[in-house]
Parts: structure tokens; sequence; C-alpha cells
């Protein structure tokens, strides 16, 4: 985000009085460092705001926008700083809602909030664990990665989002909100989930990330949760693996050490040799094999009405691409989000009409 000249003069002009003051009053410096850092941070989020149209609640619901080391949920007025051991006594467990092999999660109550209060199951998958909530940490403030608001130990807190799982979204267009079961809505559950690759993809200059523990459609969905206007939120960062960039040269990742089967794996993935599979001798690989999967998962997001048929021809080119043999010939996923955009405007200039 860019600053006005002007608001970082009136910023630091305000600092330097706090700083006078408190030499001349001999304010706590504690006190003073909490005017300094409220001060900055007005200079640099201002007053802004998330707000998104509730389904389940049928209202808007906005909250601040928040720095490093703070969170918001829904309904609150101001940032706070990020739960720790010291605040876990405000916490309630109420009882389970999933267990993976890393995390059993359970719904929980802070203050007036639901939480997603998770628990490592045990000491052998610390690493895992530790990686995903390096991961959320890192995407931090990132609308479309599920959000960091506790950390203790071997336990991590997010925020709860009532839809649950994408692998729900047929149910929630059939029965919950069939309303907006509408081939917009779909199509934006696709652009959600390129422009998430897309952000993994491009993480920073070094550092590639590719979703690992995908391979098969329902394990993708079930990576994804739904917000209360039904985009996707990816959830589960566990073993999202890491290509490093060395000098401009990629060091390829392997998900995990066993052989991996079936269409819906990228080729690079699969064994084709004749032989028994050698984990030692199998090729590394990269993002790319996410973009294979896309147009698999988009399809069934846009599902099987007349108008998702027509859309879905419409994109047959670029889906045909991302199914290319050559991995670096597919398109990366910052192209695939800007193609259905370009699809959404059609249809809704359509409509205008």
């Amino acid at each position: 985000m860019k600053l006005k000249q002007g608001y970082l003069f009136a910023g630091f002009l305000l600092n330097w009085i706090y700083l006078t003051i408190a030499v001349c009053v001999h304010e706590p410096i504690t006190l003073l460092l909490w005017k300094i850092l409220l001060t900055l941070e007005h200079i640099i989020y201002g007053d802004r705001t998330v707000c998104i149209r509730s389904f389940t609640k049928g209202t808007e619901l906005c909250r601040p926008v928040c720095g490093d080391g703070q969170f918001s949920l829904y309904g609150m007025q101001h940032c706070v700083p990020l739960l720790t051991c010291d605040n876990f006594q405000d916490v309630q467990k109420l009882h389970g809602i999933g267990r993976g092999l890393v995390k059993q999660v359970y719904l929980a109550k802070w203050r007036e909030f639901s939480v997603a209060f998770s628990e490592l199951t045990s000491s052998q998958y610390r690493e895992d664990f530790r990686h995903g909530l390096k991961l959320l940490q890192h995407f931090h403030g990132n609308q479309k990665i599920v959000q960091l608001i506790g950390i203790c130990d071997d336990i991590m807190i997010t925020e709860f989002h009532t839809l649950g799982e994408s692998t729900n979204f047929d149910f929630h267009f059939a029965s919950t909100f069939p309303e907006i079961d509408n081939i917009v809505q779909r199509l934006h559950l696709c652009i959600d989930y390129v422009e998430i690759l897309s952000n993994l993809h491009t993480a920073s200059d070094n550092v590639t990330y590719v979703m690992c523990d995908t391979n098969s459609v329902e394990k993708v969905l079930s990576q994804y949760l739904l917000s209360e206007d039904m985009h996707l939120i990816l959830n589960d960062v566990d073993s999202v693996a890491e290509v490093i960039n060395i000098d401009g040269k990629q060091k390829g990742i392997k998900c995990g050490q066993y052989e991996l089967e079936g269409d819906f794996i990228a080729p690079e993935q699969q064994w084709l040799r004749d032989t028994d599979f050698s984990d030692s001798e199998m090729q590394t690989y990269d993002e790319k094999t996410d973009i294979w999967k896309v147009p698999t998962v988009c399809n069934r997001f846009l599902g099987s009405s007349p108008e998702s048929t027509q859309l879905q021809m419409k994109l047959l080119d670029i889906h045909m691409a991302c199914k290319n043999l050559n991995p670096k010939d597919r398109p990366s996923a910052k192209q695939l989000a800007w193609t259905y955009k370009v699809l959404l405007k059609q249809i809704l200039e359509k409509r205008d009409i």
C-alpha cells in the first residue's frame, strides 16, 4: 500500500509530540510505545474495513483490516493482538468438528465468537503442524486464506466458517441458498480457486508453494472452506510443499514417497516406467501439477446445467492447455484467473442488456 507523505509527516509529528510529553511528564514507556504503534497503524491502514454479504445472516458483515500480529472477526470494531497461551483461558472448547492426520479440530468459543480450535494429533506430525502454522503466519492478512487468530504450543486457533468445507458447495446451492445457484456464483468459485493457486505460486521471489495433498477432486475440495458469502477460503496448508528457486533454478518437489495414480494426477507425478516404483528414481516437479487439476475442479464447480455446459465449451481451449503433457506449456494460475474474469464480465454484460 502506498502511503501519502502528508499522513506520514503528521504521524511522525504526533509521535514526536508524544515523545516530548513523555520526557516532560515521565509517561510510562509502554504506554508511549502503544500510542506510537496505534498512530502508525492508523497511518498505514487508516479506517479500512472488509465487508461481505452474508447469505446465512442475510446482512452485511464488516471487520477492520489488521496488521501483522493482530486479527479481527466479522462484527468486531477494532483489531486485537493474536491470542497467546495467556489468553487461552478465555477460549472454551466445545466439541469436535473434524480430524485429519495432523490436527484434531474442535468448535470453540472466544468471547461471543465461534472459532476453530486445532490440536496436534501426535508428536510425529509436529513438523507438518509447524509448517502449516508457518504458512498461515506468512499469508496472514490474505483474505483468501484462513485467518490465524491464536497460537499456544501445539494448538492453533483460526477463524471459523459456518458453511464448512467446500465439499458442501452442491448441498448449499441445492438446499441452503437455491436462490443464488447460478452460473455467476459458480464461476466465482473457479475464480477463487485459481486466485488462491496464484497466491501460492507467486508468494515470493524464491519460493513457490504447491498443493500436495490433492490426489482427487474430493480431496482438493476438502482443503477449502466456504465463507458466508459463498467464496473459497484455503484452510488446510499442512501439506503445501515448497519449490525453492536457487540462482534462477528450481529445486522441485515430490508429494510423498509413494506412487500416485489416476487421471486426476499430472503425468509428471506418475511412475510411467514398466518397472516397480522407486522413490529415489522418481522425478521432481513443480506448481504446474496444480494447473493440470484445474479443469476438473472448475468443471465440478460449474456443474451440468445447460448454461454451465456452454461455459465449459468456451473454456475448452485454455482447459486443454492445462492438460499439456509438457508442464512448461501449461498456463499460469494468473492467466486462468484472467480468462475466467473475462468470461464473467461477458456474462454480466449480457444480463444487463
